[in-house]
């Protein structure tokens, strides 16, 4: 090791070498991004709506109040980032001056993003704090348009919602822009055809069968395919970690109850048994997570298991019993911190493979329910009918840039850690 330097600063320094990985990184930043200040991007919901009757701040109280309990926490996420990046920005600086050429501590600064999170739902639930969304009944875009000019709204880049129907324009192509007139077969006079104001608006990416928008869909549904991801493979992340350091560091009848445990579990192949659950308790992205999450973990377990059975008899293990330490403090404050490698190299390849499960899930009729939007879903509306080739490309080239991220990032991470590769 580099005297002056740190593990993770060796391990970042081998990752920059590596210019896929380090590009993939910045995409998956843009994704994230893009999927927290989602409502920022596409809704069909006005920051502010005035009319004769006074003014109206929708988007905000339909921020804490949303269809879907996924967007609820990603709301939150977007509410609580300039706070916290304010606060990472001045720490950073600080940090900076005081310790130049030290890492920064972006672990911690990620754990300090979940806690604001945590910590401004925990502040949503006292009575009476948490806005009521009194305009859930209205529908702006259409009061504004039959105002014909005696209202104002202000909307977001992108002004229709991810499950907001236009039955007038069913599947139609890119850039697709819905007509003001339409010739009427009667008189052949000109005739309105706008019932929105949101109606001149171009489909940048088409629509889908019910006249939905595409694009808005792709960006609400990235958040689905994150959220599947990053919470199935915590759950597995987590029960493999403990188990197999357990299992690696006590030996015996332990390990070996814990060895067996792994291979019954290996053999549930977790796509069919979130079938069956899904046929008896119905289609729920919850039965997705936790089923990925409970049969996933065997694999992060048996690696686990492996660095431990190798760290456990290092000098440094002795040393720390030999000051008294319990099997629990030797365990999980000296052993587990230096073994965690494998795990985190394993991490992207699971978020990528739990991406790909909730798609073709959803691809088959068994993943997220309407309207939820979802690639999976507009995969499955593609693939009735191969004409509508944006239902198609546009989501399959989501997928497949969200998951060569992932598995780039993953290999980045496999190749830093691995000391024979490094120079």
């Amino acid at each position: 090791m580099t005297a002056g330097q740190s593990y993770w600063q060796i391990v970042w320094k081998q990752f920059r070498k590596n210019p896929f990985s380090v590009g993939s990184l910045w995409v998956l930043a843009v994704l994230f991004l893009l999927a927290i200040f989602a409502p920022v991007l596409a809704s069909n919901i006005p920051f502010f709506y005035h009319d004769e009757r006074g003014t109206a701040w929708p988007w905000f109280r339909a921020l804490f109040n949303p269809e879907q309990a996924v967007d609820y926490w990603f709301n939150l996420a977007m509410v609580a980032f300039f706070p916290w990046l304010f606060g990472v920005v001045v720490h950073a600086v600080r940090y900076r001056r005081r310790y130049p050429g030290k890492l920064l501590p972006v672990g911690k600064y990620a754990a300090a993003y979940v806690l604001a999170i945590l910590g401004l739902a925990c502040l949503l639930m006292i009575p009476g704090f948490r806005p009521d969304n009194r305009y859930r009944a209205r529908t702006f875009p259409e009061e504004e348009f039959a105002r014909q000019g005696r209202a104002r709204a202000v909307y977001p880049l992108i002004p229709f919602g991810p499950t907001e129907q236009d039955m007038d324009s069913p599947v139609k192509p890119p850039f697709y822009r819905k007509p003001q007139f339409i010739p009427n077969p009667d008189t052949e006079e000109q005739v309105l055809f706008w019932r929105k104001s949101n109606d001149g608006f171009p489909h940048i990416l088409g629509t889908d069968d019910v006249g939905r928008d595409v694009l808005v869909r792709m960006i609400y549904g990235l958040r689905i395919s994150l959220t599947v991801g990053f919470v199935a493979v915590g759950i597995y992340m987590v029960i493999g970690i403990v188990l197999g350091a357990i299992a690696g560091y006590y030996g015996g009848f332990v390990d070996i109850l814990i060895s067996r445990i792994i291979e019954v579990i290996m053999l549930f192949p977790a796509f069919f048994l979130i079938l069956t659950l899904v046929g008896l308790l119905g289609q729920s992205i919850y039965i997705i997570m936790v089923v990925i999450g409970l049969t996933g973990w065997p694999t992060v377990a048996r690696l686990i298991r492996g660095e431990v059975l190798k760290q456990r008899n290092l000098d440094y293990v002795a040393a720390a019993r030999a000051t008294g330490a319990t099997n629990f403090r030797v365990l999980f404050w000296h052993v587990l911190p230096n073994s965690l490698s494998p795990a985190m190299v394993a991490a992207p390849f699971g978020i990528a493979g739990a991406i790909i499960t909730e798609a073709g899930l959803s691809l088959l009729g068994f993943g997220v329910r309407l309207p939820a939007p979802s690639w999976g879903l507009l995969l499955r509306q593609g693939s009735e009918n191969y004409h509508y080739w944006w239902l198609v490309v546009f989501p399959s080239l989501a997928m497949f840039i969200t998951v060569t991220a992932f598995n780039l990032v993953g290999n980045g991470l496999r190749d830093a850690m691995d000391p024979r590769l490094r120079i």
